[in-house]
């Protein structure tokens, strides 16, 4: 069996690229990065692309919840409870995973060396958003249509219900007040 040369499994040989090493690998360790002297040129860290799309979404995915919550909730659902309750229960939950993306990107452009400029914060950090988005959809697809439909059977109901007299109340309270 030993002089039969099995064949090989496609792409077995080839492969290595091991996933925890590159997960936790610091930007300069994965370039060698020197400082640069006066006599050499250094090698400078892993460049990384997306500083300023993530500084943008980061910036948006606090402001716009800041927003609604100091003026929107006001101004535009003030009379739509049922997407009022979404808003306060998901935007809260956008600002906070922003918040936690600019010390990310923070450690990756100043701090390329240490513990926090790993690739797996990153990454950590697009899975939250991903779980995040992933569970507000859902919210959307299952929970919200039917949240909605029982608050207007809940204001057609409150329509056919017989509202107290308003002179009736002023009644009672100009009594009590003697």
């Amino acid at each position: 069996m030993s002089d039969v040369e099995r064949p090989c499994i496609k792409g077995r040989e080839r492969m290595n690229f091991n996933l925890i090493q590159w997960l936790f690998t610091d930007p300069c360790t994965a370039t060698n990065c020197v400082v640069s002297t006066a006599t050499s040129p250094g090698t400078p860290p892993e460049t990384f692309h997306f500083y300023i799309p993530w500084t943008i979404f980061c910036i948006l995915g606090v402001l716009i919840p800041f927003y609604y919550s100091v003026e929107g909730r006001k101004r535009f659902v003030k009379d739509k409870p049922v997407i009022k309750n979404m808003l306060d229960r998901f935007l809260g939950w956008l600002a906070i995973i922003c918040i936690l993306g600019f010390p990310l990107i923070f450690a990756r452009a100043f701090l390329y060396e240490y513990f926090f400029a790993w690739r797996v914060w990153r990454y950590l950090w697009i899975a939250s958003l991903l779980t995040w988005a992933t569970i507000w959809i859902v919210y959307l697809i299952r929970k919200f249509p039917k949240e909605q439909a029982n608050y207007l059977e809940f204001k057609k109901r409150e329509q056919y219900t017989p509202k107290g007299s308003k002179s009736k109340n002023a009644r009672r309270k100009t009594a009590s007040s003697r």
